[in-house]
């Protein structure tokens, strides 16, 4: 069998793979009888001796391979002077038609297939499963279906909330459902619940209101910030929640012009998971110049209401048609 898996939504994807460990039986022999190969460096003969090594004490052996397709997408049988590293796969779609029954060949790209000839010859040998990240709908579908797998009875707009505010995250939505799993004990899940619960709802909403000002769109701004004060938020938490962004920025370019890998930012800052992330993109959208004008509008936000020129409120709106 050969199932090729190709996509960008980690979470499902690698859910996919967990379901074809467990095809592998008994399960107590099935890290034994499962080969994981790199598909950048994996050579024919390695990967063909994988494929046919007898199973231990199982019924079936799985060999996973990531990235071999792409590695592939420059081969071509009318081609000359392909690399040695890429020509000794010339054969490998035939190859492949001669696979012992007891074998299982799970291919996994995380880019999209390359559209060469040679390539759909080995697509067509088996089936392939699409994980793209998925669309609003979708991942409202997602949720409810993972609610009811946990055995979590939730209020549609709970979930909206969810979606709205977490996005596409997954990996994210499924820890915190397993968090409020915990503690509702049976009872309905709440939209307040969800705000109660999941720290992530606020804080994805600020993200919003920064990734809008950046890109000038001042309305989307305002609806994000609306968002927030309608779960609680003050006008002047938003503004100290900005500040807060605006550093991290500012950290986070100056670590990088000092030329610290991207991966060590988090350690320097302070800084993890999905918030470091976005970050990090935001930071290639923003100029330092802008970052530090951004910064002096908000402090003269601030001074305008100290002063008692203009209510909270109102120089909140203010400024974010400052920041545009």
């Amino acid at each position: 069998m050969i199932v090729i898996l190709e996509g960008k939504d980690e979470f499902r994807l690698s859910e996919r793979v967990s379901e074809f460990r467990l095809t592998v039986t008994p399960p107590e022999m099935s890290d034994i009888n499962t080969t994981m190969l790199d598909g950048n460096v994996v050579t024919v003969e390695e990967l063909l001796t994988s494929l046919s090594t007898v199973p231990f004490m199982a019924d079936r052996r799985l060999v996973i391979v990531e990235g071999l397709l792409n590695r592939l997408s420059g081969v071509d049988k009318r081609s000359a002077g392909l690399k040695k590293d890429l020509a000794e796969w010339l054969n490998f779609p035939d190859l492949l038609t001669n696979l012992p029954p007891t074998a299982n060949l799970l291919l996994i790209e995380r880019e999209s297939l390359p559209s060469n000839k040679f390539v759909s010859t080995i697509s067509k040998l088996g089936q392939v499963e699409k994980f793209s990240p998925l669309r609003h709908r979708e991942l409202l579908g997602w949720i409810n279906t993972r609610c009811s797998k946990l055995g979590l009875n939730i209020e549609r707009s709970a979930v909206t909330l969810i979606a709205d505010s977490v996005g596409s995250e997954l990996r994210l939505i499924d820890s915190e459902l397993n968090k409020i799993k915990t503690y509702s004990r049976g009872r309905l899940i709440t939209k307040e619940d969800i705000t109660l619960m999941v720290p992530y709802v606020r804080q994805q909403n600020v993200f919003r209101v920064v990734d809008s000002v950046l890109e000038g769109r001042t309305r989307d701004a305002l609806n994000a910030s609306l968002m927030l004060i309608g779960l609680g938020e003050s006008p002047s938490g938003i503004v100290r929640m900005i500040e807060r962004q605006l550093r991290f920025l500012i950290l986070a370019k100056n670590l990088l012009s000092r030329k610290i890998p991207p991966g060590d930012i988090g350690k320097h800052i302070n800084l993890f998971g999905y918030p470091l992330q976005k970050t990090l993109e935001m930071e290639k959208k923003i100029s330092q110049a802008r970052i530090i004008s951004m910064h002096d509008k908000l402090l003269k936000s601030n001074t305008r209401v100290r002063e008692g020129k203009l209510t909270e409120q109102e120089s909140f709106h203010l400024l974010i048609s400052e920041l545009r």
